[in-house]
């Protein structure tokens, strides 16, 4: 993927964290916890965790990672518990916080798919020791679907050929 793309997936990303933190924030302190304690926990610690993503930190990844974690397991948890109320604006309210925690879960695959950790470490994959086992006649391409890496022959292509990966087909007609 070009880098352009990258970066916007990167801003989604971060400014997605920043919206679910401050939704976590609001939900949270209805359940009478201490405002100081809830603000600085909930808020100021894993905020220090984004600004590490976005700036592309070591480890900023794996704080994003957790920090998506821990709040689709809050919208879940809080998601369920509206469920359980009696009121039916409770139980829309519930069920959109369970649609909210699917698309936090979401975010984690991306930022664990090895295109984007590349991205984020800029690192390229070094493919000398790929391409001296390959034939003459064979390129290397990726799927369009999953991004999988595969050596084919450009002649032999046609279009039943299917990914071994994602089994999505590696010809599309458009």
């Amino acid at each position: 993927m070009s880098n352009l793309v990258m970066k916007n997936l990167h801003k989604h990303l971060y400014r997605f964290m920043i919206v679910d933190l401050l939704l976590c924030f609001f939900i949270i302190s209805t359940y009478s916890i201490s405002a100081t304690i809830c603000f600085i926990v909930i808020f100021i610690i894993p905020f220090f965790g984004i600004i590490s993503f976005k700036n592309k930190k070591s480890g900023g990844d794996l704080m994003a990672l957790v920090l998506l974690l821990v709040l689709s397991f809050v919208f879940l948890l809080s998601g369920l518990i509206e469920l359980g109320k009696d009121d039916s604006m409770n139980t829309i309210q519930g069920l959109l916080l369970i649609l909210l925690s699917l698309s936090t879960l979401r975010r984690v695959k991306t930022i664990r798919e090895p295109a984007y950790k590349n991205w984020y470490y800029n690192t390229n994959e070094d493919l000398s020791d790929i391409r001296q086992n390959i034939s003459e006649d064979e390129i290397l391409a990726t799927c369009p679907s999953c991004a999988t890496l595969l050596a084919i022959v450009p002649k032999k292509l046609s279009i039943e050929d299917k990914c071994p990966n994602c089994n999505a087909n590696l010809v599309n007609i458009n």
